[in-house]
């Protein structure tokens, strides 16, 4: 048992401490901050290494903001928009690295006195930095990372061996690279060289904490996983983010005017191909004629001209928006996508990476929305486009996604975590 450490926050005793680090968009950071919370309602220390970018974020739930000298409109064009391929996303990684040389220090100052480091896939550095601390970890994942036969971002098919077999190079990657990238500072401060095969599953001979912040609806636990593998439910409080919210009086007019809306979301994420996916996408909507509320940030202002069919948004908070249409299209990112399907909403997902495919493959297979557009494999067309979304508006998928939003409504994410978190610090 890892010794529990007291710390004085706001004049109250403290039971234990939680450093999380992330390495990401707001998709990563913000279920930590939300996790937070819960730790501290309970009496906890909970702290997130992470960006500028999401100081506000973070402390806005009376949570600890540390500063990783990481920028996050970098790690959102190196491992979103210019991720194509495993190699990209490897690419992308060590030009992160480059641009904060000292990142292990930092990180190592970070985590100094906690009870518990938790990680993600781009901050799998924390998990040597509490290994030179002895501290205990856990891994958090929004797509499935370990084998099962059941799905896998490797494979388009479900429950077979094949779909198992597409784990297969994972550990082996992830431990290439952190030889190349870690194992000198290792050595430097003593700890044995990291080999092919390490395994980032155990840590001192115990099996890591591992938490999945999705709906089981869309990754069921495999049973053979056992304990310390935990999918939990969402990590948020959506109605919390819809809360103060003014709701500018063209968008009250517009919805007022006809029939509910589909709201088309395509992020802030940046290049070429993601601007000619919106202009396509603004095509295939005029020529259906079926009204939208349209964010796409790369749409130039000549072409956000507000119709009777289209109106254009900036910043809205999601749940807010979800709450007054009838279907949404995104790229299917974890958080996304949950408030989406908790909404009750039929989604298209036209998917920019492997784990947004991954949920947009989910959302179809349980009945929630069409087959999802990969753009990555190849942009897709206006008449595609056009394609999915006349289907996701045909009413087929309407049913199913109130069904699913019930299921989803009675999972508390949070709580299950911060539940195993204490049992996990206290064996």
């Amino acid at each position: 048992m890892h010794p529990v450490v007291s710390e004085k926050r706001q004049g109250e005793r403290v039971s234990m401490i939680i450093t999380a680090v992330a390495v990401g968009t707001r998709g990563d950071v913000n279920p930590l901050a939300e996790l937070g919370e819960e730790m501290i309602r309970r009496g906890h220390g909970f702290r997130i290494l992470t960006s500028e970018a999401f100081r506000t974020l973070i402390e806005s739930k009376g949570v600890t903001f540390i500063k990783l000298d990481t920028d996050a409109d970098h790690v959102m064009k190196y491992l979103v928009t210019d991720y194509k391929t495993s190699l990209d996303f490897a690419k992308g990684m060590f030009r992160l690295k480059k641009e904060n040389p000292g990142f292990m220090e930092q990180t190592l100052n970070a985590i100094k006195g906690s009870d518990l480091v938790m990680y993600g896939t781009c901050a799998a550095f924390a998990r040597h930095a509490a290994e030179y601390l002895n501290i205990p970890c856990a891994r958090i994942f929004y797509s499935p990372m370990d084998p099962t036969r059941q799905y896998s971002l490797y494979s388009d098919e479900y429950d077979s061996d094949k779909v198992l077999k597409s784990y297969d190079g994972l550990p082996q990657g992830m431990s290439l690279m952190t030889m190349i990238a870690l194992n000198g500072w290792r050595c430097s401060v003593g700890l044995p060289r990291w080999r092919i095969s390490s395994r980032y599953t155990e840590m001192n001979g115990r099996k890591v904490l591992t938490f999945y912040p999705t709906s089981k609806v869309l990754m069921p636990p495999d049973p053979a996983w056992g304990d310390p593998i935990h999918v939990t439910g969402y990590w948020y409080h959506p109605e919390e983010a819809a809360g103060d919210y003014e709701e500018p009086k063209e968008l009250t007019d517009f919805l007022g005017s006809g029939k509910k809306p589909v709201f088309v979301a395509f992020g802030k994420a940046e290049s070429p191909e993601l601007a000619r996916l919106q202009l396509l996408t603004l095509d295939a909507l005029k020529r259906t004629g079926i009204r939208a509320i349209v964010q796409a940030f790369q749409i130039t202002e000549k072409e956000r001209v507000n119709t009777d069919k289209l109106f254009f948004i900036d910043a809205v908070p999601y749940p807010y928006i979800f709450e007054k249409v009838r279907a949404v299209v995104h790229h299917g990112g974890n958080t996304t996508n949950g408030m989406g399907l908790r909404a009750g909403l039929p989604t298209l997902v036209i998917a920019l990476a492997l784990d947004q495919y991954f949920y947009g493959r989910m959302d179809n297979r349980i009945g929630c929305g069409p087959e999802p557009l990969y753009i990555r494999k190849k942009l897709c067309s206006t008449d595609e486009i056009a394609g999915a979304l006349e289907d996701l508006v045909s009413g087929r998928y309407d049913a199913k996604a109130r069904d699913i939003s019930r299921m989803i409504r009675e999972e508390n994410g949070v709580v299950t975590a911060a539940d195993s978190i204490e049992k996990y610090v206290s064996e």
